[in-house]
């Protein structure tokens, strides 16, 4: 019998059980898909999924964070002696590497707007030019793209183009962020635990539940990846044969304080949302207005921080 190729997502929320019998149906089709959530939600994996045994390769690459040369050079490859310093023999780009099988374009909203038709064109024409080429290249693939940006508005704004938009979300498909499913942060501590126990050979053995009342309490604006990295420095960190409380970070205690009845809240409560704005606003102003740096303290992309403050109405001066 063949390995589930949803296999890598533990859950046992509705919602996301029900994106993933949705991603099972669209695993079946050849059709574009766009995979929208926040950044750590888990894109990649459902992109996997998606190509599951399908055959041909799987080939990511993230437009996000890279040089609008580097990218070009990346996703459509380059012939011998397009520009100074290119390979000896030219370079096969990405959207060769993944022909007759599945390319993953993660973070597709950060494509530079001027690069946008050549893709465009490739999808269309299934024909790819090389850098530096003037002979096409033909290619067959299937794309999964993903974007934790809203494209209506960046199409409104002139940012993105409505005709890739329409060409890359034939389908649709939106992964819940983790503090909206239910039950999923303990399920996922405690699997996160065990995975990286047996990796370390060491490591504590359980959570407390005190320490996940803490957990379940914090937003997580980096969700699981987020979620992962924290349990994996447990397990490096604790030599203790559980996990408490006293052993998670100060500001997970300090948002789990927050929300408690009898806080500083005067509804003595405090909603997930108001959780995660204190959250970055006390980040902003542990580092002094940084940005960059703030982002590094919640384990999210920085564009990922910049659509947050919007959404909060939060300003780097915000201290």
């Amino acid at each position: 019998m063949a390995a589930d190729p949803f296999a890598a997502i533990v859950t046992m929320d509705a919602g996301m059980n029900a994106a993933i019998a949705k991603a099972r149906q669209l695993a079946r089709t050849r059709m574009p898909v766009l995979l929208q959530g926040e950044t750590g939600v888990g894109k990649e994996e459902f992109a996997r999924g998606i190509h599951g045994d399908s055959g041909g390769p799987f080939v990511a690459l993230n437009c996000g964070g890279l040089s609008r040369e580097l990218l070009a050079s990346e996703l459509f490859g380059y012939a011998d002696g397009a520009f100074t310093g290119a390979r000896k023999g030219g370079m096969l780009g990405k959207i060769e590497a993944a022909d007759g099988g599945t390319l993953f374009l993660d973070e597709i909203g950060e494509m530079p707007l001027d690069m946008q038709p050549n893709l465009l064109r490739v999808l269309e024409q299934g024909e790819i030019y090389r850098l530096g080429e003037n002979t096409p290249r033909r290619v067959n693939f299937r794309l999964v793209a993903a974007t934790h940006r809203d494209l209506r508005q960046d199409i409104a704004a002139g940012r993105f183009r409505m005709d890739l938009f329409y060409r890359i979300a034939v389908t649709n498909l939106r992964i819940p962020a983790l503090r909206e499913r239910q039950g999923d942060v303990e399920v996922l501590a405690q699997h996160f635990l065990e995975r990286f126990r047996r990796a370390q050979g060491q490591g504590p053995e359980r959570i407390t539940p005190d320490a996940l009342r803490v957990l379940r309490s914090y937003p997580w604006p980096g969700n699981v990846r987020e979620l992962r990295n924290l349990i994996e420095g447990l397990v490096l960190l604790c030599e203790e044969p559980s996990v408490t409380r006293a052993h998670l970070p100060h500001e997970f205690q300090a948002v789990h304080d927050a929300v408690q009845p009898g806080s500083c809240n005067p509804a003595g409560a405090m909603s997930m949302a108001e959780g995660e704005e204190d959250l970055i606003r006390r980040a902003i102003r542990a580092s002094e207005g940084n940005l960059t740096l703030t982002a590094r303290k919640l384990q999210i992309a920085k564009s990922t921080l910049y659509a947050k403050m919007h959404r909060y109405g939060l300003s780097r001066d915000d201290k």
